[in-house]
């Protein structure tokens, strides 16, 4: 019995403990602030003050039932502070490169995209923007880390692949930034390869791929620099057979050599450098194309006299070009061959090299999209459910 009585002494004892007046003020004050911190996150929606409550919460009561709750809250809300944060760096500086194109605004750039990146990974927004402006700076002859806006560009072209716009995002501006991306940066690989004297049936595949891209502004299809871009590596192609062929012998520039040389020599003409240059002539309609019309025109002259010797009909076949520059040429009428002359009477080929014509007008960057798709570049929130009220024997 006195071993009995011991143990329900001390059992009472226990329970005295955990029922003391002590810990029961301890719990309602775990209730209060728990129903206070509840209001706040969930009917006022106060998000300066539920993100101050949900740290005071993990702080006072981390076994609390809804610490997961407020430690999401937490996370949530310091996230969307340094979201932020390297939003509005990155569209300073995307701001302030096409302000004033320059390499140190542009890497500026780069470094802000960098940034904005690595707390949104994969935003196509940003992917897409700092991509166009490192195409838009080679072409423009101010940036020459050619190997640095390869590597962004190449990573907007694989997310800016498929053609069904992402959740978040509008069809049309999807579609639009996609068009330019796909414009835009083949337009500067090709140009890259000319730059570094790389591969030029890879160049032309670049380039010929641009101009599969019918942009309803002209982007791709009606771009004079893809078909200018063209036709110099053609002409580098024409000079080679030319020198080659120059360095015949009378005899032979007469016998077998020479015309199988100047059947290629004339097939370079015919089948890029005529074509192209037409192309050019009919793409730079706007004011700052003048440059690459004027030096497209007297090429194409000089090759169409000596192929045609009907200066005529030039204007026929130029209007061929003109609703859609990316149509197949029509047959060029050639005159009749003279072989037995042995000359090649061509003309050497221009050396001028004209300023690009670059997208993208001052304080704006080029293919911008809309709110909805961007949401000021940031990602779409995902909503969660409030957590059920109260715990276990007791509601906050």
């Amino acid at each position: 019995m006195k071993k009995f009585s011991l143990s329900i002494a001390f059992a009472l004892f226990a329970s005295a403990i955990a029922f003391s007046p002590v810990n029961a003020q301890q719990d309602e004050a775990q209730a209060t602030f728990e129903r206070t911190w509840y209001a706040t996150c969930y009917t006022e929606k106060n998000v300066e003050k539920c993100y101050q409550q949900s740290k005071e919460l993990l702080a006072k009561y981390p076994n609390s039932t809804y610490a997961k709750n407020a430690r999401g809250k937490v996370d949530s809300y310091e996230q969307s502070k340094a979201l932020d944060s390297v939003n509005e760096k990155f569209q300073a500086a995307l701001k302030a490169y096409y302000a004033g194109p320059d390499a140190n605004k542009l890497d500026q750039l780069f470094v802000a995209g960098d940034e904005f990146l690595k707390v949104v990974p994969g935003n196509q927004y940003v992917i897409g923007q700092v991509a166009l402006a490192g195409a838009h700076g080679s072409m423009g002859q101010i940036y020459k880390n050619f190997d640095k806006v390869k590597g962004y560009g190449e990573e907007a072209l694989r997310v800016f692949e498929p053609t069904t716009a992402p959740e978040g995002w509008p069809k049309a501006d999807w579609d639009n930034l996609r068009e330019l991306i796909t414009a835009q940066v083949n337009q500067f690989l090709g140009y890259r390869l000319i730059e570094t004297k790389g591969d030029k049936a890879q160049a032309v595949a670049y380039l010929t791929k641009a101009t599969e891209v019918k942009n309803k502004d002209g982007a791709g299809w009606k771009d004079p620099n893809n078909y200018w871009l063209r036709a110099s590596i053609a002409l580098e192609e024409y000079q080679a057979l030319r020198a080659e062929y120059d360095k015949l012998t009378d005899e032979q520039k007469t016998g077998e050599p020479g015309k199988e040389l100047l059947k290629k020599v004339n097939e370079v003409i015919d089948n890029k450098l005529i074509p192209d240059y037409a192309r050019v002539i009919a793409a730079a309609t706007k004011p700052e194309a003048k440059s690459l019309k004027d030096a497209a025109q007297p090429s194409f002259d000089a090759y169409w006299k000596y192929r045609t010797n009907a200066p005529e009909k030039a204007a026929d076949y130029l209007k061929t070009f003109n609703a859609d520059p990316t149509v197949a040429s029509p047959a060029i009428p050639v005159k009749a061959e003279d072989s037995a002359t042995g000359s090649l009477e061509a003309p050497a080929g221009t050396a001028q090299k004209p300023t690009m014509v670059v997208g993208g007008g001052p304080g704006s960057a080029p293919g911008a999209a809309s709110k909805s798709a961007t949401n000021g570049a940031k990602p779409a929130s995902t909503k969660k459910a409030a957590p059920a009220k109260g715990r276990k024997g007791r509601r906050p």
